[in-house]
């Protein structure tokens, strides 16, 4: 999927795994910024969830036409 197509949620999700895995690979980093950053990343995912506007829409299930005999 490409970045312009995802919604602010997702790209919010995509950024604190992001700055999870890094801060997984380098401990000595947790008293960096990024470990506060982990926290504003999750207080605009809670966010950006209870907004419409910046959730991605729903995916509905592709639906078959009806074959209708008439």
């Amino acid at each position: 999927m490409h970045p312009d197509e995802l919604s602010v949620l997702e790209k919010l999700q995509y950024a604190y795994d992001f700055v999870a895995q890094a801060l997984g690979h380098a401990p000595q980093l947790h008293s960096c910024r990024l470990d506060q950053a982990l926290r504003a990343i999750a207080m605009a995912m809670a966010r950006a969830q209870r907004s419409a506007r910046l959730r991605p829409p729903p995916r509905w299930p592709e639906r078959r036409q009806q074959e209708l005999p008439f």
